[in-house]
């Protein structure tokens, strides 16, 4: 039976029995009791931690997770997990800053640790067999009541907003008043455009012919707030137009998002992607997910899109997989 005991305000153990015999199987997640998170304020969110311990996508990797055990209204939580060894002190950590949980997400990390490691080390990780998972946090923050934050919603308020506009962007059916200072603060192409003597700086308007309107919506909204709703529409084409528009903060988020998200409808199509665009981190995890799961790829009709070299490439990691 696991338990979790409370140390200190915010901050939390968690023990797991007999951690390496569990009967679960890769996918499977087990979860801790729920637990208090405070802030300064004295609000009061519930969570738990839920752990892979045979892996969720990385199979040689134990994943460990925080989520709210209720809908929350959009709060912030910064937080520390490590393992505690033996002597109660921190084998491994891991941190996440100010991670944005509204109705019932979660964050986490699917490589906590390898599990390899717990067997190699079980003696001074896993005394009588127990993990010992230790979490602290600085407590729940409120959105709304974050400087930052509300500086951020306050610009947003002027997305899609005639006030003050002085550009306006055509794409396709659709045209869009804008803000030239904000748009070239947040991409380095529209600061060109606005800066130099390009004809957008001179007609005082943007066309934009190759993207979809949708897109381009999307890709206004995140300029002015950071924010977006449903990423899982169209995650790929707000990559492209993230490096299109050189904004790196909306690729970093394109880019998790799909390396969170592969599926084998997905991961050939995010393949190509991360090769065309360079992407390294998104092409190993694409890649990976793919040569693990190779059996249900040699049939798929997105295969003939696949250059020759990717192609060469996966094969390589099935025959390493294999020992062959």
């Amino acid at each position: 039976m696991s338990e979790v005991g409370t140390l200190c305000p915010n901050s939390f153990q968690w023990k797991i029995p007999n951690f390496l015999n569990l009967n679960v199987n890769q996918g499977a997640f087990i979860t801790s009791p729920p637990f208090t998170l405070i802030s300064k304020e004295g609000i009061q969110k519930t969570f738990y931690l839920s752990l892979y311990p045979k892996g969720n996508r990385e199979p040689s990797w134990v994943g460990l997770y925080l989520s709210p055990v209720d809908s929350l209204k959009s709060c912030t939580v910064s937080w520390n997990m490590s393992i505690l060894d033996k002597d109660e002190k921190q084998f491994i950590n891991v941190t996440a800053k100010n991670r944005i949980f509204s109705e019932c997400s979660g964050w986490g990390f699917k490589k906590f640790i390898e599990i390899q490691t717990l067997k190699s080390q079980e003696e001074t990780i896993l005394p009588d067999g127990t993990l010992t998972v230790f979490f602290e946090s600085e407590g729940v923050k409120d959105k709304s009541k974050d400087p930052t934050m509300c500086l951020i919603d306050d610009l947003e308020k002027f997305s899609f907003n005639d006030e003050f506009s002085d550009i306006e962007i055509h794409c396709k059916d659709i045209k869009i008043k804008a803000h030239k200072v904000i748009l070239g603060s947040r991409s380095s192409v529209f600061k060109a455009m606005f800066t130099n003597s390009c004809k957008e700086s001179q007609t005082g308007c943007v066309n934009i012919d190759n993207m979809e309107p949708e897109v381009l919506k999307d890709l206004i909204t995140f300029i002015y707030s950071g924010k977006l709703k449903k990423l899982e529409d169209n995650a790929a084409d707000l990559f492209v137009a993230a490096h299109m528009y050189m904004i790196e903060s909306l690729t970093d988020m394109c880019t998790t998002f799909m390396m969170n998200n592969l599926t084998n409808e997905s991961a050939l199509s995010y393949l190509n992607l991360a090769d065309r665009y360079n992407c390294k981190i998104l092409k190993e995890e694409a890649m990976d997910y793919i040569v693990q799961n190779i059996a249900d790829f040699t049939e798929r009709p997105e295969l003939k899109n696949v250059s020759q070299d990717l192609v060469i490439e996966i094969m390589k990691g099935v025959v390493k997989q294999n020992n062959i």
